[in-house]
């Protein structure tokens, strides 16, 4: 890996919006800005394999040192 950061979103379920769960995915990203990159369509994939469930939010980020950038 060229680095470790990592794509932090919430999922909600689609039939009960209020069930919702904090996941999150690591990327072979050097920064930030490229994790902004390669977000959306991890995103999608992780969508096509839980179709139950919709992102509600999600930020980019390399723990512990950085809170990540919001979207």
């Amino acid at each position: 890996m060229t680095g470790v950061f990592f794509l932090y979103f919430t999922a909600c379920l689609t039939r009960a919006p209020d069930t919702c769960e904090s996941r999150k995915l690591a990327l072979d990203v050097e920064d930030a800005t490229a994790c902004l990159h390669v977000a959306q369509p991890q995103l999608a994939g992780w969508i096509g394999t839980h179709p139950e469930f919709r992102i509600t939010a999600w930020r980019c980020g390399a723990p512990p040192r950085d809170l990540g950038i919001r979207i």
